[in-house]
């Protein structure tokens, strides 16, 4: 497929694909909703021991995801040779790619271990926060570090069997996890069932005991519950150079868009932090509002990138992009749908996360109300981009978030508060025109069909 012609596929293989991507697509949904209650839950039990234990864990916890995200990002290069594998009915490779990338896994997770546990203490010493802040923070991340040779290669091991299809897996897992967390936040936290109350130390523990149940767990999958990956130990016996260095060629665009993410995320909230206290309240409250959209959009985008994967490995380029354009559509009509509920309800929603703070609430609508007309653009960005990156081509969406970030985003946010000074909402209408850039340029790009052709 090249120019703007657009392919034309049967109903019928329309409708199997929507099938498809629905029921790949509805797993990954109720995984990122289990992540986010166990995170509202997490802050809400670390919020009654008091402000610096709540910044302490935020902190924390931030900085370890961040570290192993950008690295989780090996997974999207694996998922994507998995998924052609498997298209191509060729398991053997697709079991060859699995354990090349989990024994990678394995050895950057020990690597960021030994790094990160020795460097805890002056990373928060950088950040001039309260000494007993800084205290409780380097605690938390010394204790989740132990077990980073085993939270990365979880992350993995997810991406590999959504590559391959099961969305389900992951699901559970996340299910399974996310409960021990909880009830182990509860007694550890604050010493129930005869345990010592450590607080933050106890949350840390949590969540580091859940990460290493979770791993096992998936290892348990990909060894005797998957019914396409079933690894055997001879299978992490030898060393294939060539294969890894596809799964890393893949993946570093991938990667640089997650330290991308968490760079420009920090630039970006250091300078909306300049309006004020209650401005900067107010856009929080709307981030996480606006964070409810996105649940959707990573499950279609998951179910995107595997049904692209899983056709061009069998060769049916039609089906491939016609996968990708369903599973945008699909996307499209929820987080529109959702926009409504934004646009409609806007104070009651931000009332949700500020109740009483009739300030906050008045400027978290503004802003609630303008990511509402976000939605068919983060929709179509979310899911085109997964797409691409189930094609093996992780270059363009870096390439865009790059340009939406470093070109659109970040010059006129500065114009916007340091030049300008205008409000919140001004600040809210650039990060619109940022999704609106981004989504065409991908929309663009993913018509041309260029993409098909690139070498996975």
């Amino acid at each position: 497929m090249t120019g703007d012609t657009p392919m034309v596929v049967l109903d019928g293989a329309q409708a199997d694909l929507r099938k498809g991507i629905l029921k790949l697509a509805w797993p990954a949904i109720l995984e990122m909703v289990l992540h986010m209650m166990v995170g509202i839950v997490d802050t809400a039990m670390v919020g009654r021991l008091g402000p610096q234990e709540l910044a302490a864990t935020g902190l924390g916890s931030r900085i370890l995801f961040s570290v192993v995200f950008v690295f989780a990002a090996m997974g999207t290069g694996a998922a994507a040779l998995v998924a052609r594998s498997v298209g191509a009915k060729d398991l053997a490779g697709a079991k060859r790619i699995a354990a090349q990338a989990m024994a990678l896994g394995f050895l950057a997770g020990a690597a960021i271990f030994l790094v990160s546990f020795s460097v805890a203490g002056s990373l928060f010493s950088l950040l001039q926060v309260e000494p007993l802040v800084a205290r409780l923070g380097r605690e938390y991340l010394q204790i989740t570090m132990l077990p980073a040779a085993l939270i990365l290669p979880l992350f993995i091991a997810n991406a590999i069997l959504r590559g391959a299809g099961n969305t389900r897996a992951p699901m559970l897992i996340a299910l399974i996890t996310n409960g021990i967390n909880v009830v182990g936040d509860y007694v550890l936290i604050f010493g129930k069932g005869g345990f010592p109350a450590l607080g933050v130390a106890g949350a840390a523990a949590a969540t580091a005991a859940a990460q290493v149940l979770g791993c096992l767990l998936a290892l348990a999958v990909l060894f005797w519950g998957d019914p396409l990956l079933r690894l055997q130990p001879r299978d992490f016996l030898f060393w294939d150079g060539k294969l890894v260095g596809r799964i890393l060629r893949l993946s570093l665009p991938a990667g640089m868009e997650e330290l991308m993410f968490s760079v420009a995320g920090m630039v970006f909230t250091f300078m909306v932090t300049r309006l004020g206290t209650v401005p900067f309240a107010a856009h929080q409250v709307a981030t996480s509002v606006e964070s409810l959209s996105y649940m959707p959009g990573h499950g279609f985008a998951i179910a995107a990138a595997t049904t692209v994967g899983h056709n061009l490995g069998a060769g049916r380029l039609e089906e491939a992009a016609e996968g990708g354009r369903q599973g945008a559509m699909l996307a499209l009509l929820v987080m529109t749908g959702i926009g409504l509920v934004f646009f409609t309800f806007p104070r009651q929603l931000a009332a949700l996360f500020a109740p009483g703070e009739v300030g906050v609430i008045a400027l978290g609508a503004t802003a609630i109300r303008i990511s509402a007309l976000e939605q068919p653009a983060i929709a179509l960005e979310m899911v085109l981009a997964g797409a691409l990156r189930g094609a093996g081509d992780t270059r363009f969406p870096l390439l865009v978030t790059s340009l939406g970030f470093w070109l659109v985003r970040m010059p006129l946010t500065y114009l916007v508060v340091f030049v300008w000074q205008l409000p919140l909402g001004a600040v809210w209408v650039v990060t619109a025109i940022d999704w609106f850039f981004r989504s065409i340029l991908l929309y663009r790009y993913y018509r041309r069909g260029q993409w098909l052709k690139v070498r996975a």
